[in-house]
């Protein structure tokens, strides 16, 4: 629903972002019954959600994949990694674990909770953060999205922080049409066309 393989294709094909190699694994902890939220248990299921989401170390095994891409694709030491909604909290925790790899991070509609924000070096300020400067963070949310405070929040965060990063807003909820903008946003600033 994303078209993400059609986006990169044909922002390939105009010329708007490099050639580069996309890998989507499929990261889904429940299935879809289990995802499913029915009218009586909807609130339950998002009160839950953040102790839910925490269970899966996902992360691990998407640092896992990065030394599978690394020994099956000739790739360049840094790459991207970008995710949305709750994609966008693993994106986050995957750069975190692996600073060293990542040139740019999309982070779409993020669920982010406060643990999971930048970590304060160890005097506790606000000052600094233990992050590698060469690694951008783009944020995308919607002004309808009910996880734009999410966003910002992580927004005002790196702010305190002087820390390199976007934030942009659009029109839009959390939904896959400003998903689709976001992606074709990211990718032509995250892999601009070479230079003529």
């Amino acid at each position: 629903m994303g078209g993400a393989i059609d986006t990169l294709e044909s922002m390939i094909a105009a010329g708007r972002c490099r050639p580069v190699i996309l890998v989507m694994p499929d990261c889904f902890k429940w299935d879809y019954a289990e995802r499913t939220m029915h009218h009586n248990r909807r609130w339950k299921s998002i009160i839950h959600y953040p102790s839910l989401s925490r269970e899966h170390l996902t992360e691990h095994a998407l640092s896992d994949l990065i030394d599978m891409i690394d020994s099956t694709y000739c790739v360049h030491p840094t790459f991207a990694v970008a995710g949305l909604s709750d994609g966008a909290r693993l994106a986050a925790n995957i750069a975190n674990l692996r600073p060293d790899r990542f040139s740019h991070v999309g982070l779409f509609s993020p669920v982010l909770h406060s643990d999971q924000l930048p970590v304060a070096t160890a005097d506790s300020t606000l000052s600094t953060f233990d992050f590698r400067p060469s690694t951008i963070y783009h944020i995308y949310v919607g002004k309808q999205d009910f996880f734009y405070s999410s966003g910002n929040r992580f927004h005002r965060r790196l702010n305190r922080a002087r820390y390199p990063h976007t934030f942009v807003t659009w029109r839009g909820g959390h939904d896959w049409p400003l998903w689709r903008a976001c992606l074709a946003d990211f990718l032509s600033t995250a892999f601009p066309p070479q230079s003529q």
